[in-house]
């Protein structure tokens, strides 16, 4: 049966969620008016998730920008993140290209999205995230993949994950029908995922937190990072534009 429009777990949204939203330091201290470039390994699925939350905080795409690079390989996404801006003497980075009319002159905050599943079997990992960390380049990774962000809106505890096939199929489970990494099945997927942003948040946080506790070897199956550019996102909006709290 499909999944009703909303809070697709009662028992669970009936929990205050804003209470528990992480207060954690966010990466790049963001500031209202800042600017983004987002980079995204998945052409589907992380680019139309974060033009979703972009719409909804009502940014705009000159202000943050979400490109999926004609690459996949994690290494070579910060690469071409890099390859986007130059700095100028002050270190400030300033865009290659044009980013609409009047131009986006830099970017304030430079984020990578990708999944860990396949960098970390091919020794990839630990190289892209130090080439990142050399070139201040914040990283949203998710492992296996980014599903596991997706399955946090709708449920508190997502794994231990297999792989990244597994998480696909979870979240179908979770949703009540059918996913794929297509447009057509995110588009019928977005507007739950919507609803339950701020839930997915704070599940990711106290996932995070409970393999800190733990002491889980890197990287933590299953976390996820994408909560703290949504954060970032949202501290550079008005007050009254944030979809969190």
């Amino acid at each position: 049966m499909p999944a009703k429009r909303g809070p697709l777990r009662p028992h669970e949204e009936r929990q205050n969620f804003a209470r528990r939203l992480a207060r954690e330091p966010l990466p790049g201290e963001p500031a209202l008016g800042d600017s983004f470039l987002i980079v995204t390994e998945g052409d589907v699925t992380e680019r139309m998730y974060f033009e979703m939350v972009r719409a909804a905080l009502h940014l705009n795409p000159v202000t943050v920008r979400v490109v999926h690079p004609n690459c996949t390989d994690a290494a070579g996404l910060v690469r071409r993140a890099m390859a986007m801006y130059t700095r100028d003497r002050d270190g400030r980075r300033k865009a290659c290209e044009p980013t609409g009319k009047g131009g986006l002159s830099s970017y304030d905050h430079v984020w990578v999205l990708f999944d860990t599943d396949i960098p970390e079997r091919q020794g990839q990992l630990g190289p892209a995230l130090e080439l990142a960390r050399q070139e201040q380049i914040q990283i949203g990774h998710s492992t296996p993949s980014v599903e596991t962000w997706l399955l946090l809106h709708f449920r508190d505890r997502p794994g231990p994950l297999l792989d990244s096939a597994e998480a696909e199929r979870k979240v179908g489970e979770a949703w009540g029908q059918r996913y794929d990494k297509s447009q057509a099945t995110f588009s019928k997927l977005a507007p739950d995922l919507k609803l339950n942003i701020s839930a997915a948040v704070a599940r990711a946080a106290l996932v995070r937190e409970y393999h800190q506790k733990a002491r889980t070897g890197f990287p933590p199956n299953p976390s996820t990072q994408l909560d703290l550019l949504i954060r970032a996102l949202n501290a550079s909006v008005q007050p009254g534009q944030r979809i969190l709290p």
